[in-house]
């Protein structure tokens, strides 16, 4: 799987095959079959690992920040970020089309799905507080996700994309976002988290 994420990330998922990736671990031709009947059960694979490793970053880092569910969720979107900047390449493809319909893959679903399930607990426990936004739970979760999966897409993919043309550029933006995720992602979701 590890040989798998490095040929995605040098030439892309078009050019994903099973026998060149046999090759490249010295391995016989037929051996990834055993574990992976095709291309996309491998990228099946490869898309639940990275979100079982999303859920586990994001535990982790509500986890270490005590009590305070606002304290909690900004943390949880820190934890989600970092694990895009570690890991670019298996976030790009947890988010791509390479699979459109997790339903297909059992494990992919239940990974997925236990990832966003870690920050629905942390926000019902936000909007249970007093002074809580009247919002249901999947609106304040969709805000949340826009959130931090803005602030990491915009981190991994937007500095290629733009050129330095002083302070109104698009590059500032991305620059000041760059030097504290956590700032931004406490204004970002401000109502929710004071």
């Amino acid at each position: 799987m590890q040989t798998a994420l490095a040929s995605i990330e040098a030439h892309g998922t078009e050019q994903l095959s099973l026998r060149a990736l046999a090759r490249a671990a010295g391995v016989s031709a037929t051996a990834p079959y055993r574990h992976f009947p095709s291309k996309r059960c491998l990228l099946a694979a490869l898309i639940t690992r990275g979100f079982q490793r999303l859920e586990q970053s994001v535990r982790r880092a509500s986890d270490d920040a005590g009590p305070d569910p606002g304290e909690r969720l900004l943390a949880a979107g820190v934890g989600y970020v970092e694990f895009a900047l570690a890991n670019p390449t298996l976030y790009h493809l947890m988010f791509s089309t390479v699979i459109e319909d997790f339903s297909e893959y059992a494990d992919l679903q239940a990974a997925s799905e236990a990832a966003y399930a870690v920050v629905l607990g942390i926000i019902e426990d936000v909007l249970a507080r007093p002074g809580a936004p009247d919002l249901p739970v999947s609106e304040a979760g969709g805000v949340c996700w826009a959130a931090v999966h803005g602030v990491s897409s915009l981190l991994l993919f937007g500095r290629d994309r733009v050129q330095d043309r002083g302070d109104r550029s698009p590059l500032t933006s991305i620059t000041l976002i760059e030097r504290d995720p956590a700032a931004v992602l406490r204004r970002l979701l401000e109502g929710l988290i004071d």
